[in-house]
């Protein structure tokens, strides 16, 4: 559900305020994981916590990114190196946290204990502030949109606007080629998460799940901070094309 409203998410990113995508984000995440928590049905889960909590989830994740390309243009693949260990260190830490809360707690009071830390990224997302209020020439560049409303060149200011969905980039045969191969090795990806522990626990390991995934966790850290170093290096005396990169990665998942 979070990836496949990632198209409208942006669009309305672009079109009107990333701070209230955000802040509307983590409020629902919060509500999604406190409402999991009253469910006796399974259809209420899977309403809470597997469709409400993913729209919030992508409002969160994509918002962050937007404004990560914002603030950093040059050392933009170094940021999404740390960003990326986000992953992997929230898959160790949570899987602890969750572990220990409903053992000591239960799960329904587990997961409100985990709604009430959701609720800090209502919070955060106040804080997010467009980039170009920190440019060295903002002044200017409001004297000139000032002059331009005045001589009138704002007229066509909504047709201006960049559409909601475009379709275009779509016709490139390499990007046709990119999403197959991503849509392709995302079921490699993710199947491991989804399916680790419950198989762990079948052979009968038991607790020892918990620690097998920690460690998948902190393998998903290792992996982006060696693999994106490779990819953003540029040493001269070995110079690797980031397409067999891309290639080696995908034959790795």
């Amino acid at each position: 559900v979070s990836y496949g409203i990632t198209p409208v998410l942006v669009a309305f990113c672009r079109r009107k305020s990333t701070r209230l995508t955000a802040v509307v984000g983590g409020l629902v995440m919060a509500l999604a994981m406190l409402f999991a928590s009253f469910a006796n049905e399974l259809h209420q889960v899977v309403i809470s916590y597997g469709f409400m909590f993913g729209i919030g989830c992508g409002m969160v994740r994509e918002t962050s990114v937007l404004m990560v390309s914002q603030y950093f243009k040059r050392k933009r693949q170094n940021v999404e190196i740390i960003a990326s260990m986000g992953a992997g260190l929230g898959l160790t830490m949570f899987t602890n946290l969750l572990n220990e809360l409903i053992t000591a707690v239960g799960w329904r009071h587990g997961l409100q204990a985990i709604s009430a830390m959701l609720a800090s990224l209502f919070f955060i997302g106040m804080f997010y502030r467009s980039a170009s209020l920190y440019h060295p020439q903002r002044r200017a560049i409001l004297h000139l949109k000032d002059m331009s409303k005045k001589k009138g060149k704002d007229k066509n200011k909504i047709e201006n606007k960049p559409p909601y969905f475009d379709f275009t980039t779509l016709r490139l045969k390499s990007l046709q080629v990119i999403l197959l191969c991503t849509s392709l090795s995302s079921f490699g990806a993710y199947s491991p998460i989804i399916y680790f522990v419950p198989m762990a626990v079948a052979e009968g390991l038991g607790d020892r799940a918990i620690m097998l995934q920690t460690f998948m966790g902190l393998g998903m850290t290792a992996g982006s901070i060696g693999f994106g170093c490779i990819v953003v290096s540029r040493s001269k005396q070995c110079v690797i094309s980031r397409q067999y990169l891309l290639q080696t990665s995908i034959f790795g998942i």
